[in-house]
């Protein structure tokens, strides 16, 4: 094996050693200069302490003064130079800012747990579902047509390569060597790494080596408590060798479900083009449109207890071959890889195990997500029959129903039978719903919420009530009732201040490019994400956002807090908050544009040319596209209307570009002189 093999070298020629470390070890810049200008200051004032001379005190005082800014110097200068060298290797770049930020520890347990103690929780926990869930009946599993996979091309030394290059520089004990030394020595690893994957493709067997894991319990939330072992979720550590395998494996796999179309198109986890964005998009079009009706529109979050954990073996296995056409050799590699796998629980430098595994799909895996979304591919079959809207991203299932004032309580009981309908369906599957931690929220006008005041808008399942609730977290945005999005901004901005505070304190130490570079990773990132949800909002209510960046803007151009910030967000080349708005609606257009976005999302809107009143006429160009005519101004928030609106106002020779990458860069060209031209 070569993993053996590289074991053996690394031993040769890297042997452990045990080193001698100090309980408290002097920061990296503190050298023995700074030891004997601290000596010195250090006599001269035993000196003065001895003598109680006034000419004693006014040295030793001097000295301390000289001493002070001399560390103070011997600080900034060693972090200027340790962050000029790294700026071309981005990896230690961010280990030393990281060090140098020192960001804010989790929360320690005041009671230790121990490696046992997290390995029986999670154990048993595993063990309670499947005990609750053995009462279901069998699984029934609809033979699907498709295409077999029965083998799988074998790989090349370039394409692993490519895999290894492109792979985080992680990596656990299981590891023979450092995944830095791998990549450094990867023109000779390369073909063996390449004839052991092949090995594994043609004899349908992964390497029992490769089947151990080391899980580490990870707090959820910092937020919770981290005396409470339920406060923790089990991640698995595995190879980097083992990952390069399921990397391959995982490619022809995801080839295969893509061109037969075998996963739900509302499935945005683990696929090319999708993301937790375009699936915010879509659901919030959906919750708009249906407020801007006039109806209520109902949304349910469905919550799994420890769903990976808990997946079935046999019963995966058989969803792959009669849902996904999965046969032959690949289905025995499938059995060999779920088969006979261990896991050792570290809390610290405690280890319990190895322990074996009867069921889940390791979390910390390549394929183990991509096996997951296979495993619930038909939950949509039992969502529809109930004619209710759904969205999935892995674990994560939203359900929506757009519902007339009339019409509330039939469809609360319809809700309610879906979600009964999903509890039984998971409990076949030997997965448990947990309706403790599934939230309910109404979405509608203050009016409607008025008039639903009196009646039960809660869902029953089993013992359990499902409340509804004011504010929910999706997919990382809040969602408040009335769809104000107070709350979501108001945390954005929160946590965008935070972090300039954090960078106001080294802005001297750091310098203008390593501040813009933090700012963008910290700041810019958040104020980004899922922007969508901002369209057509009122100035005054994203206004704390855009002050967040013009801060932010600030900070790197060394402004004070009240000086004018046009020139610098001219400077930094930065579109304001309204513009980046624009920016992300524009993008998304231009992926269904030229056929790269999800289905669900270039079915929201229509091209002009496509209308059939409209072939003939000379407004039905091709590259325009029809927004969605809405009722109040309200409506205008939702992507079906906001997308085209921003599309269209676009010039020709812009939508005609079919190069993504270059249409993002002369777009920003576009709104930043459209933005600063108007100011």
């Amino acid at each position: 094996m070569p993993t053996e093999t590289l074991q053996t070298l690394v031993d040769k020629h890297a042997p452990f050693a045990d080193i001698r470390l100090h309980a408290h070890p002097n920061a990296p810049w503190y050298d023995g200069q700074c030891r004997l200008v601290k000596m010195k200051t250090r006599k001269l004032e035993r000196a003065y302490r001895r003598d109680k001379s006034k000419n004693g005190y006014q040295v030793w005082r001097q000295q301390s003064t000289l001493m002070r800014h001399f560390l103070q110097k011997r600080y900034t200068d060693y972090w200027r130079s340790t962050i000029s060298d790294n700026v071309k290797d981005p990896k230690a770049l961010w280990s030393k800012i990281s060090a140098l930020l020192d960001a804010p520890k989790a929360p320690t347990s005041t009671t230790a747990h121990t490696a046992d103690a997290f390995a029986n929780h999670f154990q048993s926990k595993v063990e309670a579902i499947r005990d609750s869930t053995s009462y279901a009946p069998h699984p029934l599993i609809d033979f699907r047509s498709c295409a077999t996979l029965q083998t799988m091309k074998e790989v090349t030394a370039d394409e692993v390569t490519k895999i290894i290059s492109r792979a985080p520089v992680k990596h656990c004990s299981l590891d023979p060597a450092p995944t830095w030394l791998v990549k450094r020595l990867l023109p000779l690893l390369a073909d063996p790494i390449s004839r052991m994957c092949n090995a594994s493709i043609i004899e349908g067997v992964f390497p029992s080596t490769l089947k151990q894991a080391i899980v580490k319990p990870r707090l959820k939330k910092p937020t919770l408590n981290p005396d409470d072992l339920s406060s923790y979720r089990p991640i698995s550590n595995l190879s980097f060798i083992s990952k390069v395998v399921e990397r391959v494996i995982a490619a022809r796999f995801s080839e295969h479900f893509e061109s037969q179309g075998l996963l739900p198109s509302c499935q945005s986890a683990y696929r090319a083009n999708h993301s937790t964005e375009t699936a915010i998009t879509a659901v919030y079009d959906e919750i708009v449109r249906a407020v801007d009706s006039g109806d209520m529109c109902a949304l349910v979050l469905l919550d799994l207890s420890s769903a990976f954990d808990t997946v079935d073996h046999d019963t995966l296995l058989a969803v792959l071959h009669q849902r996904f056409g999965i046969g032959g050799v690949v289905l025995d590699w499938c059995r060999d890889y779920l088969c006979n796998r261990t896991q050792t629980f570290q809390s610290g430098p405690q280890l319990s195990g190895p322990h074996s595994v009867r069921c889940s799909v390791p979390q910390g895996s390549v394929l183990g997500p991509k096996k997951f979304i296979a495993y619930t591919e038909d939950l949509v079959n039992v969502i529809s029959r109930r004619q209710l809207s759904h969205h999935l991203y892995a674990d994560d299932t939203q359900l929506l129903k757009r519902i007339h004032l009339t019409e509330i309580p039939p469809a609360v009981q319809t809700i309610q039978c879906c979600v009964q309908e999903i509890h039984g369906w998971c409990a076949s599957r030997r997965l448990q719903l947990n309706p403790a931690k599934t939230e309910l929220i109404w979405f509608g006008s203050r009016t409607n919420h008025r008039k639903t005041e009196c009646m039960d808008l809660s869902l029953y399942v089993g013992k359990e009530t499902i409340k509804p609730v004011s504010v929910v977290r999706d997919l990382g945005v809040l969602l408040d009732k009335e769809l104000t999005m107070n709350q979501h901004i108001s945390k954005m901005a929160s946590v965008a201040f935070y972090h300039i505070r954090r960078l106001r304190k080294l802005r001297t130490i750091l310098g203008a490019e390593i501040t813009a570079s933090l700012v963008s990773a910290f700041i810019l990132s958040r104020l980004d994400y899922c922007n969508t949800v901002l369209t057509n909002l009122p100035v005054s209510t994203t206004a704390p956002l855009q002050r967040a960046q013009n801060a932010a803007a600030r900070l790197i151009k060394g402004l004070r807090p009240r000086d004018h910030v046009t020139s610098a967000l001219r400077d930094l080349h930065w579109l304001p908050i309204r513009h980046r708005v624009t920016y992300k609606l524009c993008v998304l257009m231009h992926l269904v544009h030229i056929g790269s976005s999800p289905s669900y999302l270039s079915g929201l809107v229509t091209a002009t040319a496509n209308i059939p009143f409209r072939k003939r006429l000379r407004s039905a160009d091709i590259n325009r596209y029809e927004p969605l005519t809405t009722r109040l101004k309200f409506g205008e928030r939702c992507f079906s209307h906001a997308g085209p609106k921003a599309w269209n106002a676009l010039p020709t020779e812009l939508q005609d570009l079919t190069d993504h990458s270059a249409f993002k860069r002369q777009l920003k060209t576009f709104l930043f002189e459209r933005a600063f031209t108007t100011q």
